[in-house]
């Protein structure tokens, strides 16, 4: 699948705005204007672009983790909307009523499966939406990201293990960013590489440089058209290094000096800024008018949520829970 240099500088501007998205959250939770909790997803950008840019917006659908925003911003939620929630507005993802603005929210129109605050409960969900698209003979392919944490847990094993199977149509990511939480991954497996499990189900399972925003495309478009040809999932270990702590309350003292700068040394975004000067493809000013275009859609964003969106009611609680005929 060769990527043109028009591709490749769209991608640029998925890595700057999911970059600066993330930065900018946390200097709002800082400074008190935003509530509730925070993942940072710095560092993940490449794995999120890589995988989600080969998908289609109208067939396939993706299961977000809790860190990280390109997957909903890609499959089509605007950043205002998405911006909103993280503000408990009532225009927002979560309607206000989401405790956090991070994740446990979804927006079926622009095919994002709702997330819970549980880790890995959504491995089987994505499982399940495989199954309906596969009843239902659609083409579409489900995208489901988590964490190693979520790899160890049974939602994991029993979910992939139907998916297997039922040679359902789903892409499993595993963003593997070597800790989770507090607990280092070489003291929760075994395994050196925990995309061989895959061989347990009898599916392709492949370890991957999280930073190569082109080789998970190529990698995760492969998976994609093996899904919709209906030979069944795979399994993509994306390695990537967190830069902060697992959230915005972590105070990440368990790791060393040496260990919190190395995702500065693998940054997706620097790596393929360098790439693409290189090859010719993208000049100083078009970096900085992407720059300047993902900062002011995201002061857009701002201020939509500050002074054009609404407090909920509280009478909001039960929106949803019941439908309006009282059934």
């Amino acid at each position: 699948m060769k990527v043109g240099a028009q591709d490749k500088k769209k991608m640029m501007y998925w890595l700057v705005l999911g970059r600066r998205i993330e930065e900018k959250i946390t200097v709002l939770f800082k400074e008190g204007r935003l509530r509730g909790h925070h993942h940072p997803g710095i560092g993940i950008e490449g794995i999120h672009v890589g995988t989600c840019y080969g998908l289609s917006r109208e067939d396939d659908y993706v299961v977000p983790s809790h860190r990280g925003k390109l997957p909903e911003l890609m499959m089509g939620v605007e950043l205002r909307y998405l911006m909103a929630g993280y503000y408990n507005r009532r225009e927002g993802l979560g309607g206000g009523r989401v405790p956090t603005g991070s994740h446990m929210y979804g927006d079926m129109k622009k095919h994002v499966i709702p997330g819970t605050g549980i880790i890995g409960s959504l491995i089987p969900v994505a499982t399940g939406a495989g199954l309906g698209l596969k009843l239902k003979h659609e083409r579409g392919v489900v995208v489901a990201f988590f964490g190693d944490g979520a790899a160890n847990r049974g939602d994991f094993h029993e979910g992939i293990n139907m998916a297997a199977a039922f040679k359902l149509p789903v892409l499993f990511v595993l963003t593997n960013n070597k800790y989770s939480i507090s607990v280092p991954v070489e003291e929760a497996t075994g395994l050196e590489r925990l995309s061989t499990r895959a061989a347990g189900y009898g599916i392709p399972g492949k370890t991957l440089d999280g930073s190569d925003v082109l080789g998970i495309y190529h990698e995760a478009g492969k998976a994609i058209k093996r899904a919709r040809e209906g030979k069944g999932p795979t399994l993509l270990e994306c390695m990537w290094h967190r830069w902060t702590g697992h959230s915005i309350s972590d105070a990440d003292i368990y790791r060393t000096d040496k260990e919190r700068k190395e995702g500065e040394r693998h940054c997706p975004v620097a790596t393929f800024k360098k790439q693409l000067i290189s090859e010719g493809l993208l000049t100083a000013k078009e970096y900085e008018d992407i720059e300047q275009q993902a900062a002011e859609t995201i002061e857009g964003a701002i201020q939509y949520s500050e002074q054009e969106c609404t407090d909920p009611d509280p009478a909001d609680i039960l929106r949803g829970v019941y439908d309006e005929a009282g059934l």
